[in-house]
């Protein structure tokens, strides 16, 4: 840096003071008339202190020393004296001297001082302007009479100029959320800022996107190009990501710089899955009129609360829904609403029901939740109805003669509520009366003492058939006919035998 002419002329000027000031200090008596001292220096200045004999010491412009000592002490005692030097300008090698006078002895310096003989010396350095440095010294007085105590102070001009230094730094921050769900955006914010008081230069942002996160172009790495930063300034990047699996994922963002070093920041979040199941059981077979249960269970599979949970169950317009605890029973449908299902929670739910209609006949559930998640399950129930046989047999006319006829009429009716199936009958006369022939629902063949009918495949709930056989009195006496039903829902054989009298 130049130094500027008014500088120089300042040294210019100073330099014949400074010179003087610089001279041997040439140390003269004090005079007794009126108690004053002088001191051999560019300029002297009184000033009052009470008690104490004070002079100043100018040397113009760059410092001032005041001399100051009590006006009076006793033989034998201690007495301080005190040299102030202040800087009228920026001053350097300031040093203050002080004669011990004949008479005194040193006792102690702050600061300490230098001694040589009865020169004290204090080595100041450098000061700045206005600023003040104060000596403080004792004495002890040996003698009576008066003690002269002389200072003296040089200095040479400083100058001083400024070069600030500064210290670029860099520092990040990110921030994202907390939690997300799989398919939902997640945006971070990564804030690059310079703390310190020189410019960054060639500031670069990288990213690394994690697994279980994406960027939309599918990089594996974002760079972002800041360029400069000066000091305090700040830029913020946003960084678009997408959440493609459930876990925990760290995203760590660094920035490097040319000057200022590098640093790092992350940000954590914890990617949910929402999940959703239900299952239902119930009996699988029951008969025609009673009840059978069914149990549904409500699972939130995921790791996140599961809200508005709404579970609707339904039954077939055949069956009859007879309770379901806590729900909203609605013709046919029973519905429960559930505020919040917590995650890995799970909730219970029970239906009875009744048919009177045999069949196989479907039970359904459905549940969904506000989250936008469906899912449904069904049971079937075969209902079976019993099957009742009835069979029935009358003869008319009763009793007959020998050579005259009688009709046998065969009944057959489902009495239950499931169907009869592969129903055979057989009908087996005595020697009384002889077959001579056979019809009705299905048709009869007649050998010898046996009527043989043909096979009903299915009779209906409620549902009757019937046959006739036509028989001829052939020998006096009391005449029986056996009928025998077959059938796959009988384990047995049913039988039904008739009375005929012959005469």
């Amino acid at each position: 840096m130049k130094i500027k002419k008014s500088f120089r002329h300042l040294c210019a000027t100073l330099f014949p003071v400074i010179a003087l000031a610089l001279l041997p200090v040439t140390w003269m008596g004090c005079s007794t008339a009126n108690g004053t001292s002088t001191a051999v220096a560019p300029e002297q200045v009184k000033g009052p202190r009470e008690g104490w004999d004070t002079v100043d010491i100018r040397m113009d412009p760059l410092v001032r020393l005041n001399n100051a000592a009590p006006v009076s002490a006793t033989l034998g005692d201690t007495y301080p004296v005190e040299l102030t030097v202040t800087a009228l300008e920026v001053a350097g090698d300031v040093t203050v001297t002080d004669r011990i006078p004949e008479g005194a002895s040193f006792v102690r310096a702050e600061p300490e001082a230098k001694i040589e003989g009865r020169i004290l010396t204090w080595r100041l350095g450098a000061m700045n302007r206005d600023e003040v440095k104060t000596i403080k010294f004792w004495l002890k007085a040996e003698q009576d009479g008066e003690l002269c105590n002389c200072a003296a102070v040089h200095a040479i001009p400083r100058g001083c100029v400024k070069t600030l230094v500064g210290r670029a730094a860099i520092a990040i921050d990110k921030t994202g959320p907390a939690t997300a769900r799989v398919g939902d955006p997640v945006n971070y914010s990564v804030v690059v800022r310079n703390p310190g008081n020189a410019t960054a230069r060639d500031v670069v942002v990288t990213d690394n996107v994690p697994e279980g996160l994406a960027a939309a172009g599918g990089q594996k790495q974002l760079t972002y190009d800041l360029g400069v930063l000066a000091p305090n300034e700040s830029k913020r990047i946003d960084v678009p990501l997408t959440a493609e699996r459930r876990g925990r994922f760290t995203n760590v963002a660094t920035v490097r710089t040319a000057n200022a070093g590098e640093a790092s920041a992350n940000a954590t979040t914890v990617i949910t899955q929402p999940g959703l199941s239900v299952t239902k059981t119930g009996t699988a077979e029951q008969y025609v009129g009673r009840t059978a249960t069914y149990q549904i269970v409500v699972t939130n599979t995921g790791d996140s609360p599961l809200t508005d949970v709404v579970v609707t169950d339904w039954v077939d317009p055949n069956v009859k829904i007879l309770s379901a605890d806590g729900a909203e029973i609605r013709g046919f449908q029973a519905i429960w609403r559930i505020s919040e299902l917590a995650a890995g929670e799970k909730r219970s739910f029970d239906v009875t029901a009744t048919s009177m209609v045999g069949g196989v006949f479907p039970n359904n559930v459905a549940v969904v939740t506000r989250e936008g998640l469906k899912e449904a399950s069904r049971a079937d129930t075969l209902w079976k109805g019993k099957a009742a046989i009835l069979l029935q047999l009358a003869d008319d006319p009763d009793p007959i003669g020998v050579g005259e006829t009688t009709t046998y009429t065969i009944r057959v009716t489902n009495q239950g509520s499931a169907d009869c199936t592969n129903i055979k009958l057989v009908a087996k006369f005595d020697k009384e009366i002889d077959p001579v022939s056979a019809a009705g629902a299905t048709s009869g063949s007649v050998e010898g003492k046996t009527v043989t009918f043909g096979t009903i495949s299915k009779l209906a709930p409620k549902e009757a058939v019937s046959w006739t056989i036509t028989g001829k009195g052939v020998l006096t006496g009391d005449h029986r006919v056996k009928v025998e039903m077959t059938s796959d829902v009988l384990s047995a054989p049913v039988t039904q035998e008739e009375s005929t009298h012959v005469y």
